[in-house]
């Protein structure tokens, strides 16, 4: 894993928050170096998402990881100068500002362009470039209420609800990073730059494309995948059952001593079990509350049946399965402490005091940034000093 695929690509990253940042972050875990602009002060708002440490929070660590952090006041003409400089040098530039509002510091893809013919320039914003609401701001939260996720999870009560992560701002990062990989590619062999050009609508509906399209040729109103198919409450805790296939619900009826199902026209195949799901699972229900999650763990693992214990992450800590697979590395964080990560598909694994791990402070690269760029220690000390710039002391 030292002969990372990116090595050598240079990336400009102005943007702040999680989808644009997340998808830097995968460039430089995969060998990119990758230099995050961050206003002076504070930094990037991730630095602000939930509870806080420092100048760190469990968001920040994870979409900045690997990267170099130059601290900057874009509000002074000599801040924007210095991240002209750097656009010209870069292969990959990074943007999440509202539609236009990069391009009076002529860091827009046209003037980018100008210096530098062959970028690829990922600019996402919130519901796109154009368009009635194109100005207006998107959070993770908006687009799971406009773009329909809501209105697909729905509590017990049929509230739509929000889905108590960032889904669609790290899917959108996803997908970005999917882009620009592939026009990295295409500029290998190729030669050509390119603009692309995503919101954060456009990643949330190509996200449920499946539950779109589901939704649009049942009338909007999408019936199950099949019965019994759900969440059911134990003595203890909750489980997630799938038995909808013939053979799968034949067992599970057995198994419960329900052996007068199998001759009920009601449940004779998936079409009727969903035609009468009411039935169906108000009789189940009260049948999973007799055991326990892990009691009925085992006894459905006996016969085949699709299942899970609904798990926090502190069970998935000390789960075994997770363990084996090292699915969550545990790493010390400078600022945060032990903390938990993921394995992310080929790219190296997570681990303490390794560079592509750690997730840089406020402006902790600002003098060597600089200097790459030919600022003596005069320079650097008279920027701080003024404000342009800000670096980190530990």
């Amino acid at each position: 894993m030292d002969d990372l695929p990116f090595e050598g690509v240079k990336v400009l990253d102005l943007s702040q928050g999680v989808a644009g940042p997340y998808c830097g972050m995968h460039l430089a875990r995969n060998g990119a170096d990758v230099i995050k602009v961050e206003p002076t002060g504070a930094g990037c708002w991730s630095r602000q998402l939930g509870k806080s440490t420092g100048d760190q929070t469990a968001h920040s660590v994870v979409v900045n990881r690997a990267k170099r952090s130059l601290a900057v006041d874009l509000k002074t003409d000599q801040g924007v100068a210095i991240v002209q400089r750097l656009a010209k040098q870069c292969d990959v530039f990074i943007q999440n500002y509202r539609v236009g509002k990069i391009d009076k510091f002529a860091l827009d893809y046209e003037s980018v362009k100008k210096t530098n013919a062959n970028v690829i320039y990922l600019s996402i914003t919130g519901f796109g470039p154009k368009g009635p609401r194109c100005d207006q701001p998107a959070t993770d939260s908006v687009m799971q209420a406009y773009t329909g996720m809501m209105s697909i999870n729905r509590g017990p009560t049929g509230v739509p609800q929000r889905i108590e992560m960032l889904a669609i701002d790290f899917s959108t990062g996803l997908f970005a990073f999917q882009a620009v990989a592939a026009a990295l590619y295409r500029k290998a062999t190729k030669g050509r730059g390119a603009h692309i050009e995503t919101s954060l609508l456009e990643c949330a509906l190509a996200l449920q494309e499946g539950a779109m399209i589901e939704s649009y040729l049942q009338g909007g109103v999408a019936e199950p995948i099949g019965m019994p198919v759900g969440t059911f409450k134990t003595k203890d805790g909750y489980m997630s059952v799938n038995a909808r296939r013939d053979e799968h619900f034949r067992r599970l009826a057995k198994l419960i001593g329900k052996d007068e199902w199998l001759a009920d026209v009601r449940y004779a195949d998936t079409r009727s079990r969903v035609k009468h799901r009411d039935e169906l699972m108000g009789a189940l229900r009260p049948v999973f509350e007799t055991k326990t999650s892990d009691e009925w763990v085992e006894l459905l693992s006996g016969i085949d049946i699709l299942k899970a214990k609904v798990n926090t992450y502190a069970d998935l800590f000390i789960d075994p399965q997770a363990q084996a697979v090292d699915a969550v590395r545990w790493v010390e964080n400078d600022t945060l402490g032990r903390v938990p990560m993921g394995t992310i598909c080929g790219q190296r694994p997570p681990a303490t005091d390794d560079r592509l791990t750690h997730a840089p402070h406020v402006g902790e690269h600002t003098s060597e940034i600089l200097g790459e760029l030919g600022f003596g220690n005069d320079d650097i000390e008279k920027l701080t000093a003024s404000g342009v710039v800000a670096r980190y002391r530990g």
